[in-house]
């Protein structure tokens, strides 16, 4: 089941062409504001690919997050994955979203 906020693959296809990782993180940080934040890159096939969580629910990702901290785990991953997904933007502009 999607929950609000989540970006299905029908909705992916209908994203604007972006030429670059600026133009796209400009696109989804005007779109998604603080429900979009950073989590890190790495090269991926000589391009160097951002990583961010697009937040679909707050609160549990916010108490999965301290329970890591704290604990060193979390405990319910499954429902602590659902509060999140992942999109990633490679340095030319291309997307792709983890469904």
């Amino acid at each position: 089941m999607l929950v609000p906020g989540y970006i299905t693959q029908e909705e992916e296809a209908t994203l604007p062409f972006f030429n670059s990782h600026d133009e796209a993180l400009i696109w989804f940080k005007n779109k998604y504001s603080n429900n979009f934040i950073f989590t890190g890159s790495e090269m991926i096939d000589e391009l160097k690919c951002h990583f961010y969580y697009l937040i679909i629910n707050r609160e549990i990702y916010e108490a999965g997050q301290n329970e890591f901290l704290t604990k060193g785990i979390i405990t319910d991953v499954i429902t602590y994955m659902g509060s999140y997904q992942e999109v990633q933007i490679f340095d030319d502009g291309s997307i792709h979203i983890a469904h």
